[in-house]
């Protein structure tokens, strides 16, 4: 993990978190499957998240989950893990380690965050355990909302943008 910015009441962290991407309907085998390889249940509703020690597993949107390995695993494990995946018939499941993420965290998050998107990121309205596919900086980017921080994924190709407006938002 790197630090990238630090402010009054904020700390942005650029870290590299291994990502799954998975297709399907969700129930039946597709649940099953899941529940196998990672001790997890796919979460029912649209942008909800679940997690354990391991994984945090989002539902993005009604035959859309992205898996984030929260412990770090060999490639050869992320390959077995999607291979195991993809033998059932209803999943297509992809590697998607290479996109940029970055952590949020502080009281000011919300603060300096809000300088960048239009969304409205007050708990009433994007709970805990929840996710979203925003724009932040102009950049489609997920957000996941995690106990004390923002989990913030974009695109490896805006990542120098993402870190530059980032930092402005701090300075500002």
């Amino acid at each position: 993990m790197t630090i990238i910015a630090s402010g009054k009441g904020i700390e942005i962290s650029q870290t590299e978190l291994q990502q799954i991407l998975l297709r399907g309907k969700g129930d039946g085998s597709f649940a099953e499957t899941i529940n196998k390889e990672i001790s997890l249940l796919p979460p029912s509703d649209n942008l909800r998240m679940i997690s354990n020690d391991k994984f945090l597993f989002a539902k993005q949107s009604f035959d859309q989950w992205s898996l984030f390995c929260l412990v770090e695993e060999s490639n050869e494990e992320i390959l077995r893990l999607i291979s195991s995946m993809n033998a059932n018939e209803e999943i297509l499941a992809s590697d998607y380690s290479h996109t940029s993420c970055f952590e949020i965290t502080g009281e000011n998050k919300n603060y300096y965050l809000s300088k960048l998107t239009h969304f409205d990121l007050r708990p009433k309205k994007f709970p805990v355990s929840t996710m979203a596919q925003t724009l932040i900086a102009r950049i489609d980017c997920s957000i996941y909302h995690l106990e004390d921080k923002y989990l913030v994924t974009c695109h490896s190709s805006f990542e120098d943008y993402f870190k530059d407006r980032l930092q402005d938002a701090i300075n500002l």
